[in-house]
């Protein structure tokens, strides 16, 4: 016998896949979507970027155009960055090729400047001694009403755990095909470690820790982000289904006073003047 399934509109693409078998819905990362084979999580992204932007649930092609709104992606999807660009003031940035931005240390003259940052599943690829710059970099970077879209994976209980908690000088080395980690502590003392857990199956993309909700709290509040909310929404109709609330995105908004509001009122000029 076959298990439930589900229909959903894609708010990336606007292609409507029906008959997808809800356990793969359900999953963060399972590709779901029958035309562009976006998962969970990169639906949920885009919902909450149009909640926070405009309050109201468009999909990603329907956004306006308002290129006051400045935005910056860390590595984000191509298949919904190219709408963000369209619609936006909006740059993807990546760490190792242009447009670049290594949110470890950007350029000073950047601070201040975004509506919104995404970063998703970027943060527990982090070395250890650059996480805690990285939070307040995220901060910073924003407009006093800006906020950062966020993901990781993260377990509800416990405390944030590091992989390699002396990372200092390391390098990855490969032999038989299995991946070592090497590395040399500040103080001298050599550590090597196996099993390792890699995103997308690239050395750049080494998992060097396992967040916390606790854990995350913790950074958000010590970079100095005003208001954190854990995002498990349900909004079939666009195929966002959490099944839990373990992994959800976050909105980390730089102020406790949101801009939504006013993005609200604009909208709503808009559309009684017949603009939109």
């Amino acid at each position: 016998m076959s298990g439930p399934v589900a229909d959903f509109l894609c708010n990336i693409c606007s292609h409507y896949s029906r008959g997808v078998p809800l356990p793969q819905v359900e999953n963060r990362e399972c590709p779901t979507c029958r035309n562009c084979g976006s998962s969970l999580r990169m639906r949920s992204l885009m919902h909450l970027l149009s909640m926070e932007l405009f309050g109201r649930a468009l999909a990603v092609p329907e956004f306006p155009v308002d290129k006051s709104v400045v935005g910056v992606g860390l590595s984000d999807w191509e298949r919904y960055s190219h709408w963000l660009e369209r619609s936006f003031t909006y740059t993807n940035t990546f760490y190792h090729r242009e447009p670049r931005l290594d949110i470890t240390r950007p350029d000073p003259a950047l601070a201040g400047r975004f509506t919104f940052l995404i970063a998703s599943d970027v943060f527990e690829h982090i070395p250890v001694e650059g996480l805690r710059a990285a939070f307040a970099n995220a901060h910073d970077l924003l407009a006093d009403d800006g906020f950062m879209l966020f993901t990781v994976p993260f377990r509800g209980d416990g405390e944030t755990v590091e992989h390699f908690p002396n990372l200092h000088d390391f390098t990855i080395e490969e032999s038989g095909g299995a991946r070592t980690l090497v590395n040399t502590t500040a103080d001298g003392k050599r550590e090597v470690f196996r099993d390792l857990v890699f995103h997308g199956g690239d050395g750049s993309t080494l998992e060097m820790r396992r967040f916390s909700r606790r854990g995350l709290r913790r950074e958000f509040a010590a970079a100095g982000f005003g208001s954190v909310r854990m995002r498990a929404d349900h909004y079939p109709l666009f195929g966002i289904l959490w099944p839990d609330a373990d992994d959800v995105p976050v909105v980390a908004r730089k102020s406790r006073v949101p801009r939504q509001p006013v993005r609200r009122m604009k909208w709503r000029l808009r559309r009684a003047l017949g603009i939109l």
